[in-house]
C-alpha cells in the first residue's frame, strides 16, 4: 500500500505521544500495512526517537517466522495433540505480532509459584479448587467478559485485563493446573466451555466464566439446555480447545465487520486441524 506523505507524518505523530495500549494497536495496523510501506514510515522517523523504536519493532517482525509456519510447527505429543500454553500464545500472536511471549510465560510461572505451597496434591479436591478459585477470582480478580472484545480471547491480554470468555478463563485454569501437576482437564460443553477435576472415579465439573462454580452434571446439562450423555463431558483435547478459542475470534471479528481478519483465522484455523 503506497501512503501519501500526510499519512506519513500523522503515524509517525501519533507514535511519538501515544498510550502503550494505541501504541500496540498502531503496530498492528502497520503490520498489516507490510513491509515496504512500514519502511518508508520508518525512514520518516527520527533517530533515537520513540517512533523510531515503535516502528523498528515492526520491521523485526517480519523477519520472524510467519504464523502459518507457527502453526504448522505446534509441537504434537504421541497421539498429536498439542501443548495449549504454546498454542494460545500463538494465537496471541496473530493479534500482537510483537509480544513478548517469555514475559507473560515468567507472569504465569509466578502465579503457578504463588499457588504451590497452598496446594497439597492429596488434599480433597473441593479445598483444592476453592483455593484455585480463591487465587484467580478474588486474590488475582480474573472476571468474566459478554462483549465481543478480541481482546477477551488474546492469552496476553487476558492476563493483563484479567477477563475473558469461558474458554480463556479456562485456559487460564488449565494451563496453572498443567504447572502444578494437578488433574484438570477441559469440557467443550456447547455453547459453554467448562473443566472438570478428576478424582479416581469422580468428575467435578467447574465453571471458570462464574468465578469457579462447582456444578453438577444435571446443572451443566441444564445450563447448556441439553440431554446428559457420555459425549457431553468427554475430555477436550488441547487442540481442539486451541480451534474452538480460533473460532470464537473469528465469529467476533466478522460481528464487528472485519471479514479480512475473520478470513485468516480461518486460514490458521484450516492449519491446525486439515480435517475439520
Amino acid at each position: 500500500m503506497k501512503l501519501h506523505s500526510e499519512q506519513i507524518r500523522a503515524i509517525v505523530s501519533l507514535l511519538s505521544d501515544c498510550s502503550p495500549d494505541i501504541a500496540d494497536r498502531l503496530r498492528q495496523k502497520l503490520y498489516d500495512l507490510g513491509e515496504k510501506a512500514t519502511r518508508e514510515i520508518h525512514s520518516a522517523c527520527a533517530e533515537d526517537s520513540r517512533a523510531h523504536r515503535e516502528v523498528s519493532r515492526v520491521l523485526r517482525q517480519f523477519r520472524e517466522p510467519s504464523l502459518d509456519m507457527r502453526f504448522r510447527n505446534l509441537t504434537r505429543d504421541q497421539h498429536g495433540d498439542i501443548a495449549l500454553e504454546e498454542g494460545v500464545f500463538a494465537l496471541a500472536r496473530f493479534g500482537y505480532p510483537d509480544l513478548d511471549e517469555s514475559a507473560y510465560k515468567t507472569r504465569l510461572g509466578y502465579m503457578a509459584f504463588e499457588l504451590a505451597p497452598r496446594i497439597a496434591l492429596d488434599d480433597h479436591p473441593i479445598r483444592i479448587i476453592r483455593t484455585l478459585n480463591h487465587y484467580l477470582f478474588d486474590e488475582q480478580g480474573f472476571h468474566a467478559s459478554t462483549h465481543y472484545d478480541p481482546d477477551d480471547t488474546y492469552f496476553n491480554r487476558v492476563i493483563d485485563r484479567k477477563r475473558g470468555w469461558p474458554i480463556t478463563l479456562s485456559a487460564i485454569y488449565l494451563i496453572l493446573a498443567q504447572r502444578l501437576e494437578l488433574p484438570i482437564s477441559g469440557v467443550a460443553l456447547p455453547k459453554h466451555y467448562i473443566v472438570k477435576y478428576i478424582h479416581k472415579d469422580q468428575h467435578i465439573y467447574i465453571d471458570p466464566h462464574n468465578r469457579g462454580q462447582i456444578l453438577t452434571a444435571n446443572e451443566c446439562a441444564d445450563l447448556i439446555g441439553e440431554k446428559i450423555s457420555d459425549d457431553l463431558f468427554s475430555k477436550a483435547s488441547n487442540c481442539f480447545t486451541l480451534f474452538r478459542m480460533m473460532n470464537n475470534l473469528r465469529y467476533t471479528y466478522l460481528n464487528l465487520d472485519d471479514p479480512n481478519r475473520a478470513e485468516k483465522l480461518e486460514h490458521l484455523m484450516h492449519i491446525l486441524q486439515p480435517d475439520i
